[in-house]
Parts: structure tokens; sequence; C-alpha cells
């Protein structure tokens, strides 16, 4: 560029000398000719031979200056073209750095649901293995006491011994109806058909299940407040099912004072309630009871499916299942299952 300005200026440069040597010659011949003319002539030629040097000296910087125009927008066009490429490259290098983010993201995610996969594995077989040892053993020991020879026992002892087996019998049925009933729930979805069905026999049903564990001395109650001889549209043997766990819970800590079952309805939906007078459970704990192998009480038994199962059946149905906190008299749990029409 900076050559070919070089070049262009010596072009010029000799163009105004050549045009000034013939103007001189001109004027030379024309003094010869003419000698009269006066020394004005003189003046004027030289004025016009320095403008001549001025226009050169001009034209010569204004070819410079758009050479310099025509060499700036070059280099901003292509410095542009260059400068759009980059951020093409840096949004592109972004875009793959986002999704590099976001699967490392979604791999902690898993990782995360890994580990407490692993955990709750690890906490079920913990769980079960006391379980169903602790009932086993006990069945185990007094079916040795009975059968082994030359052991005398009362009759009395031979029956608090047949008790024991039967209960921790039905305690390890128990445990495993609510495995199998839970691996149920999770693999079928799908619902059984609606039953038209009594309200008051429904609880009746659910407060009959209940009246042999009990503890002595608490006081069973049950309230309904539909007509009698209403029939609704619903799920009782599910209903059943829901009510069972949580009146089984509230007679494993209820020693005294009262256990209390009602039955509503408003708004197309029924509303059952189980209240009982026991320890009650803490509000910061009102979630965390209703997760898999959750316990307050380690040493309780059970393996902590009944609460987790009464939910899941509750949100199959359509409904809800919670513990009212603001219930301080022991614990309250609240069921709402809505009524189905034919």
């Amino acid at each position: 560029m900076r050559e070919l300005i070089r070049k262009t200026g010596q072009r010029l440069v000799r163009i105004m000398l050549m045009t000034a040597l013939i103007l001189t010659i001109t004027t030379t011949s024309q003094y010869g000719q003419a000698r009269g003319d006066t020394t004005s002539d003189l003046n004027e030629l030289k004025t016009q031979n320095e403008l001549l040097l001025q226009r050169s000296r001009f034209t010569t910087g204004g070819v410079a200056m758009i050479l310099g125009i025509v060499a700036l927008l070059a280099f901003l066009a292509v410095n542009g073209r260059w400068t759009r490429r980059l951020e093409l490259k840096n949004q592109q290098l972004q875009r793959e750095r986002n999704v590099v983010v976001a699967q490392n993201k979604q791999l902690a995610i898993e990782r995360d649901r890994a580990e407490a996969a692993s955990k709750a594995k690890t906490s079920f077989i913990q769980s079960m293995t006391h379980e169903i040892r602790t009932p086993l053993n006990a069945i185990n020991g007094f079916t040795q006491l009975l059968t082994t020879t030359g052991v005398e026992i009362s009759e009395a002892e031979r029956i608090d011994c047949c008790q024991r087996i039967e209960e921790n019998s039905r305690l390890l049925t128990k445990i495993l109806d609510d495995l199998i009933f839970i691996s149920e729930l999770e693999s079928n979805s799908e619902l059984p058909p609606a039953e038209p069905s009594l309200g008051i026999t429904i609880i009746a049903q659910a407060m009959d299940s209940i009246s042999q564990t009990a503890a002595k001395g608490v006081k069973l109650n049950s309230e309904c407040t539909i007509p009698e001889d209403q029939i609704v549209n619903t799920y009782p043997r599910m209903i059943h099912v829901v009510l069972n766990k949580l009146l089984d819970n509230a007679a494993k800590f209820t020693t005294e004072g009262s256990i209390t079952l009602r039955l509503g309805m408003n708004d197309e939906q029924l509303h059952f309630s189980v209240i009982d007078t026991g320890p009650g459970i803490p509000e910061d704990k009102k979630e965390f009871i209703f997760e898999r192998f959750s316990k307050l009480d380690n040493f309780s038994q059970g393996i902590g499916l009944g609460l987790t199962i009464a939910r899941m059946i509750a949100e199959r149905l359509g409904g809800s299942l919670i513990l009212d906190t603001n219930y301080t008299g022991g614990s309250k749990f609240d069921l709402v299952v809505p009524i189905h029409h034919a």
C-alpha cells in the first residue's frame, strides 16, 4: 500500500514538471517574439507555476488520503468479519459449556439418587433383618418350650405361650403383607371399580379391626355425621386398609385415653379423621413419618411402612392423607377421599 502511494506521487510530480517546462518554453518563445511584454507577465507566469505546484501537492495528498480511507475500510470490513466469527465461536463454546454444565448437574442428581437408593436398600435390609428375626425368634423359642420333652409347664403358661406364638405369627404375616402390598401399589396403577357402600359400615369395620390390638383402658370412639342409610360410591376395601394402618399406629402408641374415628362428607368428598391421645408427633416430623422405613421410635415394632402405604393408597384414590399439626392432644390424621359417581 505504501509503495503504491509513493509511485503515484512520483508520477504526479513528473506530470507537473513537464507541464511547467512546456509553459516555460512557451513563455520564453513568446518573450523572444514579443520583447515588448512587460514584467507583469513574468510575475503572472511565476504565480501560475506556484499554483500548479500547490495543486500537485494537493492532488498527491488527496490520492494518499483516498487510498488511506480505502485501506481503512478494507481493514474494518475484514476486522468485522473476524469479529463476527469470533462471536459465533464464543457463542458455540458457551452453548457447549452450558450442555456440559447441565450434564454434570444431571450426573450429580443421578449420583445422589443412587446414593440415596443404596442407603435406603441398606436401611431396608437392616430393618427387615431385625423386624423379621424378632417374631421368628419368639415363635421358635415358645415352640421349643412347648415341644421339648421333660419340660413341665402349667396350663396357664401353655396358653400364654400359644398366645405369644399367635401374636408373633400375626406380626410376621403383617410385615410380609406390607412388603407385598407396597410392591403391588408400585407395579399396578389401575384402580378396582368403585363400589356403593354405607359410610357407617366402613368405620364400623375399621373399629372392629382395632378392638383386639388397643391397650386395655383405652376408649374407642366412632363418630359419623352422614346419614346411616346414605350410600356413597367409593373404594371401601382400600379405604379400610388406610384406616387400619392409621388405627394400628394409634393403638401402638396410645396407652391411655381414647382413640376416635370420625367420618364426615362435604364437597363430594369423604373426610376421615383418626384422633388419639398418645404422645403426638413433632411438627418437624410431619413429612418424615410418611417416608419409607421411617420410625420415630427405633425400639417399636414394625418396619416403618404403615403410613407410607396409607398415603400411597390415598393418593392413588385421588385424595390426600396429612398430619394435622394444629391438634395438640396427641396425633390427628386426616384422610380425604373423593366420591365417585357411577
